[in-house]
């Protein structure tokens, strides 16, 4: 009979805590006066508290490898989405926007600039720190409601941590998993701010926390880019909609053709990586 003791660890540190955490940081911040903050910070927290509960060891606060920059990006991406999203010139924003991408980036690869060389690692960078930028300009402009995107976000950190698990990263794949969990109390909850200026910060650091788990899967285990390359695509589809539809309609075509184009690069995604478990003899 298979054993499925290893369940419940997982479930607990990839869902249920973060779970927990995110929707017990929202509702404090909310609370205590600061809705501004509250579903950025609840994000991060969700992540931090599934890295930490699943370290393996001592955690170095200077990061000797990628995995040790991870606090200092969730932090980071919690505390500075808010300020950079409340620049009123879009040309600072978008700076600010890049130099925060630059920074994940940078924490990600500076550990292993030995092993990459300095024209890799500069090149690594870069790619992620516009890919950053990009997507998250994309997707804080297309806000279909408190409810509908964090669950479409959830959709893809959700993919995207079934396929890093299947393919090459467990340690990722459930902080990918988290992010999930922590996007769906936001949704349950209905702690996601309302589409606008307040919505923006949520998403970044949703954006940025799923590039870099990525990033860190692709640069160190190789997960490959057709797989990266579909869930920026379901990433794109809320923009792609909002483009579309320019102003949201009152019926729910907009909602549901958003969650049809996201769901179907994750399903593509995680089909790809079951197919290639397989084919190794993994499953």
């Amino acid at each position: 009979m298979p054993d499925f003791t290893f369940l419940w660890p997982l479930i607990w540190q990839s869902a249920l805590l973060p779970f927990g955490v995110a929707a017990a940081v929202m509702l404090a911040l909310r609370a205590w006066g600061a809705p501004a903050y509250a579903a950025a910070v609840a994000l991060a927290a969700g992540l931090l508290v599934a890295y930490f509960a699943a370290l393996q060891g001592p955690w170095a606060a200077w990061p000797r490898t990628a995995a040790d920059a991870l606090p200092w990006i969730a932090a980071a991406a919690a505390l500075l989405t808010v300020p950079v999203e409340r620049l009123r010139r879009p040309t600072l924003r978008r700076t600010a926007r890049l130099a925060l991408g630059l920074l994940a980036a940078a924490l990600l690869v500076v550990p292993a600039v030995a092993s990459f060389g300095v024209a890799k690692a500069l090149g690594a960078v870069v790619a992620v720190a516009l890919a950053v930028a990009v997507l998250w300009g994309l997707v804080a402009r297309a806000s279909p409601g408190p409810r509908i995107q964090p669950l479409l976000l959830a959709a893809v950190a959700g993919g995207a941590g079934l396929a890093l698990m299947l393919d090459s990263s467990q340690s990722a794949g459930r902080l990918s998993g988290a992010l999930a969990a922590s996007l769906a109390a936001c949704a349950v909850l209905g702690c996601w701010p309302q589409p606008g200026p307040l919505a923006r910060p949520a998403s970044g650091v949703a954006v940025l926390l799923v590039a870099t788990l990525l990033a860190m899967a692709h640069l160190y285990a190789g997960f490959p880019l057709l797989y990266i390359a579909l869930l920026a695509a379901a990433l794109l589809a809320q923009p792609l909609v909002a483009a579309l539809t320019r102003r949201p309609p009152a019926g729910a075509a907009a909602p549901l053709a958003a969650a049809v184009l996201t769901l179907i690069p994750v399903v593509a995604t995680v089909a790809l990586a079951v197919k290639a478990a397989q084919d190794a003899g993994g499953y």
